[in-house]
């Protein structure tokens, strides 16, 4: 194997991690929001880990691209997975905000969940295959915004803030795993695509 290879599974390793990090951290802010509040540690704990994982991520990439001057698909790896890093970092940030929020929320929200987890899936799946991960993560990420709008009409007249911010997270997870498969499809395919 070459070293550039050796850099890049190194790299890659850190980003799975990353990955089962931030779902881990996203499955415990639904505990949360369901009233079990003995997780908030533990999501807190996982947010620390991203952090210092996204920085040394960066790093590495940084680095990546000094000693090897990568072109291509090196190149585009290299910038793309410090944007990935960043996506994942921010995901865990957002569970850690929701896990502390007390508000009565809408049943549908709790739907989101299941779609949030197919998209990580198919997330964890574009590391090795991106055929077909654009329209797959599209048909998940509409779920959500579906799932969105139809909570904030249902909260319309309570004005819980943390009720509408709960939700606009759980929005925003998706959006933020709608770019990481993005990504994924610019590194191995070299086109910039919009999953909206």
């Amino acid at each position: 194997m070459k070293r550039i290879e050796e850099k890049e599974k190194a790299i890659m390793d850190e980003i799975m991690e990353m990955h089962a990090l931030a779902e881990k951290a996203v499955e415990l802010s639904f505990r949360a929001m369901r009233g079990d509040k003995s997780v908030v540690r533990e999501i807190s704990r996982i947010e620390q880990q991203t952090d210092v994982l996204d920085t040394d991520i960066n790093y590495a990439c940084t680095t990546f691209i000094a000693l090897f001057q990568p072109v291509a698909r090196d190149l585009r790896f290299a910038i793309s997975i410090m944007r990935i890093s960043s996506s994942y970092e921010r995901i865990a940030d957002i569970a850690q905000e929701i896990s502390l929020y007390e508000s009565k929320l809408p049943e549908i929200v709790f739907k989101a969940e299941k779609y949030l987890k197919k998209m990580f899936d198919a997330v964890k799946e574009g590391y090795t295959k991106t055929e077909g991960l654009k329209e797959r993560m599209t048909e998940l990420d509409n779920a959500v915004d579906e799932i969105y709008v139809e909570a904030i009409e249902q909260l319309e007249e309570s004005c819980d803030v943390n009720a509408v911010l709960t939700v606009r997270h759980i929005e925003r997870i998706g959006d933020l795993l709608a770019k990481i498969a993005a990504r994924q499809i610019f590194i191995k395919e070299g086109r910039r695509v919009w999953i909206i």
